[in-house]
């Protein structure tokens, strides 16, 4: 018996995915993978994509697996998902296995497995993946941060970004609301993900320059690990669970392990690089402010007061080839 497998594919996604694409995609699984059982499911942004996933995996008395056609976002959604409908947790064991399509502007886990970028091509090479069980482990970053009213708790694949970094998520949404129809056409002549790449670079650029000319952007945090604890105004940071090219600082963790790599740059001061271990919490206050902006993969938060990270574990994810990409 082959798994339950759902076929998520987010409409609005990089330059957009039709329902005849769509289609497409879902008769392509079935073909290479007759024992997927797919069923396919059409959304038009982020949270529509967490709730059918939570929907499917909820209802999945057996192992499920669960295709995410979008890009870096809509993976994060389909992780969410699950995690909700596992009560907060990791599914355990081989209760679940993931896949990624690079079908938006940010696809870093689907690149790194050595997903095709052509979406049929790469539906292919999941779906043989999913028939022959061929998976990595890749980390899971959790965050839970204060809200308004409250506390709130999210997950990610890729990373979580931190002070003027941590904005630039929120910089790109904006402008994207703003400009809808001029990035549509720079896109459709210049790769979407060497498009997003720039983006991210130039409002990191602009917020870089914004906190030398007036410091007080920078918020005053303290941050805890372990035994270590400091106070410094944090100019940048990342918590990542691999190397990612785009970024010229090295993690020091690979995606297999269940750990992540915490990169702090306080204004004024010399890089920090710490180890997040499973069962490790890294906490951030914020000391001259009520709430900030961040990221977690390329969906923008805003955390009041603080935030925690940890590693809960790992997640089984479908390999674009025969072995992990580099």
């Amino acid at each position: 018996m082959g798994r339950r497998t759902l076929l998520i594919v987010n409409r609005t996604a990089g330059t957009g995915c039709g329902p005849a694409m769509a289609g497409r995609l879902a008769r392509e699984l079935t073909l290479a993978c007759p024992r997927c059982e797919p069923e396919l499911e059409l959304v038009d942004d982020h949270p529509s994509a967490r709730q059918v996933a939570r929907r499917f995996f909820a209802a999945s008395g057996r192992p499920a697996a669960v295709i995410a056609g979008g890009g870096g976002g809509t993976l994060r959604a389909a992780v969410e998902g699950v995690c909700d409908a596992a009560n907060g947790t990791l599914p355990a064991g081989d209760a679940l296995v993931l896949g990624a399509l690079r079908m938006g502007s940010g696809n870093v886990v689907a690149r790194r497995l050595g997903v095709a970028r052509d979406p049929i091509e790469g539906i292919r090479r999941l779906a043989a993946s999913l028939d022959a069980n061929r998976t990595a482990p890749c980390a899971v970053i959790r965050c839970r941060f204060g809200t308004a009213s409250g506390e709130d708790v999210r997950h990610a694949v890729t990373m979580c970004g931190l002070g003027q970094f941590g904005r630039t998520s929120g910089d790109l949404a904006r402008w994207h609301a703003r400009l809808p129809e001029p990035r549509r056409a720079i896109a459709s002549v210049v790769d979407i993900e060497r498009l997003n790449n720039l983006e991210y670079a130039a409002s990191a650029a602009g917020r870089l320059v914004a906190s030398t000319i007036d410091p007080g952007t920078a918020e005053e945090v303290q941050v805890t690990l372990g035994e270590r604890s400091e106070r410094f105004r944090l100019l940048a940071g990342a918590v990542m669970n691999f190397p990612i090219g785009a970024i010229p600082f090295d993690p020091r963790v690979t995606m297999g392990e269940a750990a992540a790599g915490v990169l702090l740059l306080p204004r004024g001061g010399r890089l920090r690089t710490w180890r997040l271990n499973a069962g490790e919490g890294l906490r951030v206050e914020f000391l001259d402010r009520e709430s900030v902006e961040f990221f977690l993969d390329e969906d923008p938060e805003r955390a009041h007061r603080e935030l925690t990270i940890d590693v809960p574990g790992t997640l089984s994810l479908l390999l674009g080839t025969r072995e992990e990409a580099a």
